[in-house]
């Protein structure tokens, strides 16, 4: 990670997250279904937080957000499991890293810090991923994520996904 930087995101960021976005979705289809307003689509209405990754020229190369569980599939799983409220969540979403920034550190970085955030606050971290982004899974259980189950998920849009629900380990107290 050396000369980049992971810190709070600042609405002057957003051009360069939809920027990065966009590079992550030619090369990698995230997200599959483009939004029609990818501001609004990174900044939703109950997020707790965002955080970039800058690389060395101040160029954003990644972002991840976190925002209240309550409608996360997640957090239901997670709750139903501990028997506790899915408000005591907090769903980590948006995370990705532009192409010509990976394999830095940057997606594993960024984790941490919204997690440590979420903990910090109070909150288990919670998220869930389509089964077929399996760079994002093996990232997720290497850095400590919990599998709690894969379910199917209604988007907006009418489509069904597949989906991985986890829990940053530790959480089910």
């Amino acid at each position: 990670m050396a000369d980049y930087r992971i810190r709070r995101r600042w609405s002057a960021d957003l051009p360069g997250c939809v920027r990065a976005l966009a590079e992550v979705h030619e090369a990698d289809g995230y997200p599959q279904v483009w939004p029609s307003r990818p501001t609004a689509w990174l900044v939703d209405p109950d997020q707790l937080a965002g955080w970039v990754a800058t690389a060395p020229d101040g160029q954003v190369v990644a972002h991840v957000a976190l925002v209240a569980g309550l409608g996360s599939s997640a957090a239901r799983v997670w709750a139903t499991r501990t028997g506790r409220r899915p408000e005591e969540t907090a769903a980590v979403t948006r995370l990705y890293v532009a192409p010509s920034a990976r394999g830095r550190g940057l997606g594993a970085g960024l984790l941490d810090t919204v997690a440590e955030f979420a903990r910090q606050e109070g909150l288990c971290p919670v998220l869930d991923v389509v089964t077929t982004n399996t760079a994002a899974v093996e990232l997720y259980e290497r850095q400590g994520w919990e599998w709690l189950v894969t379910i199917d998920q209604q988007w907006p849009d009418g489509q069904l996904v597949e989906v991985h629900c986890y829990a940053l380990e530790g959480c089910e107290r």
